[in-house]
């Protein structure tokens, strides 16, 4: 019980509050520990099998080392004082979860291109997106906007809860480090192909079951308002599998099937042309109002997810 009390505790201080952000902010503090281990051990020389087995040893002390470190400090709070013990926890879940932050990023792109401030869409898009964003259309942002809504769904808030219902604050140490491995290292470009390749695989397994999950909780939020439940479902195990990632083409494609929309297609980086599988269908047009859609889903879907995982935190503990 004093797991689910602190998951909920942690859920609603991230829904009211948002990101702490800051130098105390923990991922923040994790980001810099791999910043350091990544400067200590990339070779100066190039050599791709040294690189390949030093991407592995980051994973290992990143992961292994705070995940060692946490889980001797929360056995020592919850001998010496459960009440400090549940403050420690719950500050860490609170750091763990982007729900707020993700909902708050959404509503500036929709409210710049209701008010019809397409360079100020753009702009506030580059906080959710990797792409180039500078020459967007406005359909083409509000691509961008709900395909990071329904991602970031995943790794913000279905993917901790997971872990953190079965394992506390321990399991979202170990997912949010993996995750910020995976988006500091795991990229393939010619510096990172070798060495973020333990982070990005990793990552990927991670999240396979949250990545999953998370249709249903999509397609449940939709149907609840009135969209396509439905069709989410039955478009994510039909075009899931079209994305280059193993996990994000489930929710992405879960959130066309709710709207209605066709996602997908082409994507700048640094200039860099990419093509990206289309998901859906097209049945309505990429506007403005499918961000709307897709916020309230995200919002509903994730009090869902919160209901369910707070049963699995009790369940767990009673277990445990």
């Amino acid at each position: 019980m004093v797991g689910a009390l602190n998951l909920l505790t942690g859920f609603f201080l991230d829904f009211f509050l948002g990101d702490p952000g800051g130098r105390w902010h923990v991922v923040v503090g994790i980001g810099k520990l791999i910043e350091g281990l990544e400067k200590a051990l990339f070779p100066q020389e190039r050599h791709f099998r040294r690189e390949f087995v030093l991407g592995f040893v980051v994973v290992v002390a990143m992961v292994g080392g705070l995940g060692v470190s946490y889980f001797f400090l929360r056995r020592f709070l919850r001998s010496y004082s459960l009440f400090l013990f549940s403050v420690v926890e719950v500050y860490l879940i609170f750091n763990f979860l982007s729900l707020r932050t993700l909902l708050r990023r959404g509503e500036e792109v929709k409210k710049a291109l209701d008010e019809g401030d397409l360079p100020r869409a753009r702009k506030s898009l580059k906080h959710l997106v990797g792409r180039d964003t500078e020459y967007l259309s406005e359909w083409e942002v509000v691509r961008g906007c709900v395909e990071s809504l329904a991602e970031s769904f995943n790794d913000g808030v279905m993917a901790p809860l997971f872990y953190i219902s079965l394992f506390g604050a321990l399991g979202g140490l170990i997912y949010k480090t993996t995750n910020t491995l995976d988006s500091m290292l795991g990229y393939r470009d010619f510096r990172y192909f070798f060495f973020g390749f333990a982070s990005a695989r990793f990552d990927d397994t991670l999240n396979f079951l949250p990545a999953r999950l998370s249709i249903l909780f999509i397609a449940c939020a939709a149907s609840i308002l009135g969209r396509w439940g439905r069709s989410a479902l039955s478009v994510a195990f039909r075009d899931a599998r079209k994305h280059e990632s193993p996990n994000a083409g489930w929710p992405e494609s879960a959130m066309a099937g709710a709207l209605g929309v066709r996602l997908g297609g082409v994507n700048y980086y640094g200039g860099k042309r990419e093509e990206t599988a289309f998901l859906g269908d097209f049945v309505l047009d990429l506007t403005p109002e499918r961000i709307g859609e897709a916020l309230s889903i995200v919002r509903l879907g994730s009090f869902l997810a919160l209901g369910f995982f707070t049963v699995i935190s009790i369940l767990v503990g009673r277990i445990w």
